[in-house]
């Protein structure tokens, strides 16, 4: 019998000591295949997903949902056998003895304490709460299940400031340069940047562009109404859709960002900035909707009524140029993972308002041209789906790249160059 470890080696790119365990998606004593989705983690700027490498059963855990583990710690284990009378062991002798020290330090230095049972709150509002001097305990978070956030320290940070008769201008001055003191000078920190992704996709699909993005580029990457976490949630009409957005940015006390669309993410970002209600900095988009009626019909409904890998597998390579970008078995796990939200009949029904007989049964040129911020559009050549033709209709402020060898998922095929894209359109907004 080999047991092997589950690890995150790096942080989105980004230089972080740990990491927060949001979610595990198994348990102890749970078969899972090459490809299942293992735990959710979370750094400062993005949640991650960690799959399994490999076939096998989850054996250990050692870091329970809402604890802290270092970079680079043993969060569980994996064994090639089933074995039985597991459970879970959120201890770091356990991690150790997997085969990865979560600390050179000794081990009484209080790294078994901080896992704990403890005030949740993410890593970079644990960094900005210690460079201010601030004490954990006494904020309320407004994240999930009280989670306390960076914009929890920033204003009780803040408020401190007041009470003490300091400028609020200065005290968020200092803050925001204690989060970025490793850049030399100081680089603000930006309004964050909102991820949406195309029809029949979730959140993940920026999985492999966050990590490019850089450390000013905070990324918040959402699921559309009727996706992923927020499938039994749906939306019906590009308004409708744009208002659910509104409403979980406000929620999550966002009213100002820079909007990044793919498909009927761009067509939804362009519904939110016409919409007013949160203030747009910057809009990119890839391959968006709403620009003409031409839509690949046959595509919409491949993606929600294939009920095999195969039959799924033909579409997903329909709207890429070179098939080699899709990962191994990606069919496979994009279908399971529609199965196990349930919610292939809440896109169909979604796709009937939206594209019924395959047309794009709305329109938002006008929005696009109703823009006064920087604005970019980034479309495949090769595109499929939607055509590249529609990328003439775009007004002559907006920026407009028009990819060779690439299809309809730039982000995909392209990730480097599609988060070098965006961070120009961020940056451009000042």
């Amino acid at each position: 019998m080999a047991t092997h470890p589950i690890t995150i080696e790096s942080a989105g790119g980004e230089y972080m000591e740990s990491v927060l365990v949001v979610a595990w998606a198994a348990k102890p004593g749970d078969h899972l295949k090459t490809g299942d989705l293992l735990v959710t983690v979370e750094t400062a700027k993005a949640a991650t997903e960690i799959e399994a490498e490999r076939d096998g059963w989850l054996t250990e855990i050692f870091f329970e949902e809402g604890q802290e583990a270092p970079v680079g710690a043993v969060l569980g284990t994996l064994s090639d056998s089933e074995i039985t009378g597991i459970g879970t062991a959120a201890t770091t002798s356990g991690a150790v003895a997997a085969g990865a020290p979560l600390s050179t330090a000794a081990p009484d230095d209080g790294v078994a304490a901080a896992a704990k049972a403890r005030v949740v709150a993410s890593p970079l509002a644990r960094r900005l709460a210690r460079a201010g001097g601030l004490d954990l305990g006494g904020i309320a978070g407004t994240g999930p299940r009280g989670r306390i956030k960076q914009r929890d320290v920033v204003a009780a940070l803040a408020d401190e400031a007041r009470q003490a008769g300091s400028l609020v201008e200065k005290a968020a001055g200092e803050i925001r340069a204690a989060a970025v003191r490793k850049a030399e000078p100081p680089v603000r920190v930006s309004d964050p940047t909102v991820l949406l992704h195309g029809f029949a996709a979730d959140r993940t699909a920026w999985r492999q562009v966050i990590p490019l993005l850089p450390a000013d580029v905070e990324a918040v990457a959402l699921d559309l109404p009727g996706h992923g976490s927020q499938a039994a949630a749906p939306a019906f009409g590009i308004e409708a859709i744009a208002l659910a957005l509104s409403d979980r940015l406000e929620a999550l006390g966002i009213s100002r960002a820079h909007v990044v669309g793919h498909s009927l993410g761009g067509a939804a970002g362009l519904a939110l900035a016409a919409l007013g209600r949160v203030a747009v900095r910057s809009v990119t988009l890839f391959a968006p909707g709403g620009l003409g009626p031409e839509i690949h019909g046959g595509f919409v409904a491949g993606l929600t009524e294939a009920s095999s890998p195969e039959a799924l597998d033909q579409w997903l390579g329909f709207m890429v140029a070179d098939r080699s970008v899709l990962p191994d078995g990606y069919a496979r796990a994009a279908l399971r993972q529609m199965q196990r939200t349930g919610n292939a009949a809440t896109l169909r029904a979604m796709a009937d308002t939206l594209f019924p007989h395959g047309t794009q049964a709305f329109s938002l040129a006008q929005s696009l041209a109703g823009l006064a911020v920087p604005t970019r559009i980034v479309w495949g050549r090769s595109d499929r789906v939607v055509p590249a033709g529609h990328a003439a209709r775009a007004p002559g402020f907006a920026a407009v790249h028009l990819l060779d060898g690439v299809g309809h998922v730039p982000q995909m095929e392209v990730p480097a160059l599609a988060a070098r894209l965006i961070s120009e359109t961020v940056r451009s907004a000042g």
